[in-house]
Protein backbone atom coordinates (compact mmCIF):
# COMPACT_ATOMS: atom_id res chain seq x y z
CA UNK A 1 0.00 0.00 0.00
CA UNK A 2 1.25 3.62 -0.87
CA UNK A 3 1.91 5.71 2.50
CA UNK A 4 -0.94 8.10 1.16
CA UNK A 5 -3.29 5.39 0.57
CA UNK A 6 -5.64 4.84 3.21
CA UNK A 7 -8.07 1.54 3.46
CA UNK A 8 -11.35 1.56 2.28
CA UNK A 9 -14.20 0.88 4.48
CA UNK A 10 -18.31 1.33 3.91
CA UNK A 11 -20.89 4.16 4.96
CA UNK A 12 -24.54 3.41 5.82
CA UNK A 13 -25.59 2.80 1.83
CA UNK A 14 -22.68 0.50 1.33
CA UNK A 15 -20.84 2.99 -0.51
CA UNK A 16 -16.70 2.26 -0.41
CA UNK A 17 -15.17 5.32 1.38
CA UNK A 18 -11.54 6.62 1.08
CA UNK A 19 -11.84 6.06 -2.93
CA UNK A 20 -11.70 9.91 -3.47
CA UNK A 21 -9.40 10.78 -0.68
CA UNK A 22 -7.18 8.45 -2.56
CA UNK A 23 -7.82 9.62 -6.16
CA UNK A 24 -7.25 13.46 -4.88
CA UNK A 25 -3.83 12.49 -3.62
CA UNK A 26 -2.55 10.42 -6.86
CA UNK A 27 -4.10 13.02 -8.83
CA UNK A 28 -2.10 15.25 -6.28
CA UNK A 29 1.25 12.74 -6.81
CA UNK A 30 1.07 13.51 -10.45
CA UNK A 31 0.90 17.06 -10.32
CA UNK A 32 4.05 17.21 -8.84
CA UNK A 33 5.79 14.72 -10.36
CA UNK A 34 5.11 16.56 -13.37
CA UNK A 35 5.97 19.78 -12.38
CA UNK A 36 9.28 18.44 -11.36
CA UNK A 37 10.08 17.11 -14.56
CA UNK A 38 8.64 19.56 -16.87
CA UNK A 39 11.10 22.20 -15.24
CA UNK A 40 13.95 20.17 -15.03
CA UNK A 41 13.70 18.48 -18.30
CA UNK A 42 11.40 20.28 -20.44
CA UNK A 43 8.01 19.43 -21.74
CA UNK A 44 9.37 17.48 -24.94
CA UNK A 45 12.34 15.46 -22.96
CA UNK A 46 9.77 13.76 -20.25
CA UNK A 47 7.55 10.91 -20.87
CA UNK A 48 4.25 10.02 -18.87
CA UNK A 49 6.12 7.00 -17.97
CA UNK A 50 8.61 8.80 -16.06
CA UNK A 51 5.97 10.72 -14.10
CA UNK A 52 3.78 8.36 -13.50
CA UNK A 53 6.82 6.05 -11.66
CA UNK A 54 8.12 8.91 -9.68
CA UNK A 55 4.69 9.34 -8.54
CA UNK A 56 4.11 5.52 -8.07
CA UNK A 57 1.40 5.32 -9.89
CA UNK A 58 -0.23 3.84 -12.87
CA UNK A 59 0.34 5.44 -16.42
CA UNK A 60 -3.16 5.56 -17.36
CA UNK A 61 -4.21 7.44 -14.68
CA UNK A 62 -2.45 10.27 -16.22
CA UNK A 63 -5.21 10.00 -19.09
CA UNK A 64 -8.21 9.88 -16.49
CA UNK A 65 -7.33 12.09 -14.32
CA UNK A 66 -6.10 15.38 -17.20
CA UNK A 67 -6.77 13.34 -20.23
CA UNK A 68 -3.34 13.93 -21.96
CA UNK A 69 0.47 15.10 -21.53
CA UNK A 70 -0.87 18.09 -22.95
CA UNK A 71 -3.51 18.43 -20.44
CA UNK A 72 -1.19 17.67 -17.14
CA UNK A 73 1.09 20.33 -18.59
CA UNK A 74 -1.78 22.29 -18.09
CA UNK A 75 -2.84 21.96 -14.69
CA UNK A 76 0.67 22.42 -14.39
CA UNK A 77 0.71 25.61 -15.79
CA UNK A 78 -2.27 26.34 -14.00
CA UNK A 79 -0.63 25.66 -10.51
CA UNK A 80 2.60 27.33 -11.47
CA UNK A 81 0.25 30.74 -12.28
CA UNK A 82 -0.84 30.53 -8.65
CA UNK A 83 2.65 31.32 -7.28
CA UNK A 84 2.59 34.61 -9.46
CA UNK A 85 -1.31 35.36 -8.82
CA UNK A 86 -2.57 37.31 -5.93
CA UNK A 87 0.54 38.77 -4.78
CA UNK A 88 0.11 42.63 -4.33
CA UNK A 89 1.40 44.99 -6.55
CA UNK A 90 2.37 48.24 -4.04
CA UNK A 91 5.62 47.62 -3.43
CA UNK A 92 5.66 45.00 -6.20
CA UNK A 93 8.79 46.88 -8.71
CA UNK A 94 10.83 48.24 -5.39
CA UNK A 95 14.70 47.45 -6.49
CA UNK A 96 15.55 46.24 -3.03
CA UNK A 97 11.96 43.85 -3.10
CA UNK A 98 12.75 42.69 -6.94
CA UNK A 99 16.37 41.46 -6.16
CA UNK A 100 15.45 39.84 -2.66
CA UNK A 101 12.96 37.45 -4.28
CA UNK A 102 14.92 36.92 -7.06
CA UNK A 103 17.95 36.15 -5.02
CA UNK A 104 15.92 34.29 -2.67
CA UNK A 105 14.43 32.04 -5.38
CA UNK A 106 18.24 31.45 -6.35
CA UNK A 107 19.20 29.82 -2.99
CA UNK A 108 19.76 26.28 -3.55
CA UNK A 109 16.88 25.20 -1.15
CA UNK A 110 14.54 27.08 -3.18
CA UNK A 111 11.95 26.12 -4.90
CA UNK A 112 11.50 21.97 -3.33
CA UNK A 113 8.31 21.33 -5.75
CA UNK A 114 10.02 22.57 -9.03
CA UNK A 115 12.83 20.35 -8.31
CA UNK A 116 14.69 23.38 -7.02
CA UNK A 117 14.34 25.20 -10.07
CA UNK A 118 12.63 28.61 -10.23
CA UNK A 119 8.97 28.24 -12.26
CA UNK A 120 10.21 31.12 -15.07
CA UNK A 121 11.75 28.19 -16.13
CA UNK A 122 8.75 26.46 -16.41
CA UNK A 123 7.39 29.30 -17.96
CA UNK A 124 10.29 29.69 -20.49
CA UNK A 125 11.50 26.42 -20.85
CA UNK A 126 9.73 25.48 -24.15
CA UNK A 127 6.65 26.24 -26.38
CA UNK A 128 5.51 22.99 -25.94
CA UNK A 129 1.49 21.82 -25.08
CA UNK A 130 -1.96 23.07 -27.34
CA UNK A 131 -3.60 26.77 -27.75
CA UNK A 132 -4.91 26.78 -24.46
CA UNK A 133 -1.70 26.02 -22.63
CA UNK A 134 0.36 28.71 -24.84
CA UNK A 135 -2.54 31.26 -23.57
CA UNK A 136 -1.98 29.98 -19.90
CA UNK A 137 1.34 30.56 -20.73
CA UNK A 138 1.52 34.00 -21.89
CA UNK A 139 -1.44 35.01 -19.49
CA UNK A 140 1.12 34.31 -16.56
CA UNK A 141 4.05 35.90 -18.30
CA UNK A 142 1.96 38.86 -19.19
CA UNK A 143 0.23 38.95 -15.10
CA UNK A 144 3.79 39.77 -14.09
CA UNK A 145 4.92 42.52 -16.25
CA UNK A 146 1.38 44.36 -15.33
CA UNK A 147 1.81 43.80 -11.88
CA UNK A 148 4.99 45.83 -12.11
CA UNK A 149 3.96 48.31 -14.59
CA UNK A 150 1.11 49.03 -12.09
CA UNK A 151 3.83 49.78 -9.25
CA UNK A 152 5.57 51.69 -11.58
CA UNK A 153 2.80 53.91 -12.82
CA UNK A 154 2.04 54.61 -9.20
CA UNK A 155 5.27 56.19 -8.64
CA UNK A 156 5.75 53.90 -5.93
CA UNK A 157 9.15 53.05 -6.95
CA UNK A 158 10.70 56.90 -7.01
CA UNK A 159 11.13 59.69 -9.16
CA UNK A 160 7.21 60.15 -9.46
CA UNK A 161 4.36 58.65 -11.59
CA UNK A 162 5.07 57.14 -15.07
CA UNK A 163 2.31 57.35 -18.01
CA UNK A 164 1.19 53.48 -18.68
CA UNK A 165 2.89 52.68 -21.86
CA UNK A 166 6.37 53.70 -20.43
CA UNK A 167 5.26 51.85 -17.12
CA UNK A 168 4.79 48.57 -19.16
CA UNK A 169 7.95 48.97 -21.05
CA UNK A 170 9.82 49.74 -17.90
CA UNK A 171 7.68 46.97 -16.12
CA UNK A 172 8.82 44.47 -19.47
CA UNK A 173 12.44 45.45 -19.01
CA UNK A 174 12.67 44.77 -15.21
CA UNK A 175 10.79 41.37 -15.68
CA UNK A 176 13.70 40.61 -18.67
CA UNK A 177 16.40 41.70 -16.32
CA UNK A 178 15.01 38.71 -13.96
CA UNK A 179 14.29 36.22 -17.02
CA UNK A 180 17.90 37.01 -17.57
CA UNK A 181 19.44 36.25 -14.13
CA UNK A 182 16.91 33.12 -13.63
CA UNK A 183 17.54 31.73 -17.10
CA UNK A 184 21.61 31.38 -16.66
CA UNK A 185 21.81 30.32 -13.47
CA UNK A 186 19.98 27.42 -14.64
CA UNK A 187 21.78 26.71 -17.68
CA UNK A 188 25.66 27.30 -15.64
CA UNK A 189 24.64 26.64 -12.13
CA UNK A 190 28.60 27.31 -10.88
CA UNK A 191 28.48 30.66 -13.19
CA UNK A 192 28.64 34.18 -11.57
CA UNK A 193 24.96 34.06 -9.38
CA UNK A 194 26.07 30.51 -7.85
CA UNK A 195 26.94 33.02 -4.50
CA UNK A 196 23.38 34.10 -4.19
CA UNK A 197 24.32 35.74 -0.83
CA UNK A 198 27.11 38.21 -2.30
CA UNK A 199 26.46 41.90 -0.92
CA UNK A 200 28.52 43.03 -4.47
CA UNK A 201 25.62 41.12 -6.40
CA UNK A 202 22.97 42.15 -4.41
CA UNK A 203 24.25 46.10 -5.07
CA UNK A 204 24.72 45.69 -8.63
CA UNK A 205 21.24 44.58 -9.22
CA UNK A 206 19.56 46.38 -7.13
CA UNK A 207 21.64 49.10 -9.59
CA UNK A 208 20.40 47.51 -12.54
CA UNK A 209 16.45 47.49 -10.95
CA UNK A 210 16.55 51.20 -10.13
CA UNK A 211 17.83 52.33 -13.26
CA UNK A 212 14.77 50.87 -15.13
CA UNK A 213 11.95 51.49 -12.64
CA UNK A 214 13.01 55.09 -11.34
CA UNK A 215 12.76 58.20 -13.28
CA UNK A 216 15.22 59.89 -11.29
CA UNK A 217 17.84 57.51 -11.72
CA UNK A 218 20.56 58.61 -14.93
CA UNK A 219 22.92 56.63 -15.95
Amino acid sequence: MRLHESSQHSDPTGEAVGRERNADATRADLLKAAKRRFTVYGFERTTVREIAADAGANVSLINRYFGSKDGLLAAVLAETALVFDGRPTVGAARPETVVDELLAGMAPDAWPEFGHENPLVLLLRDAAGDEATANLRRRTLDAVIERFAGDIASGDTGGGSVPGDEARLRGALLFAMMIGVVSLHSALPDNAFDVTDSPRLRSMLTEIAASITRTDVTG
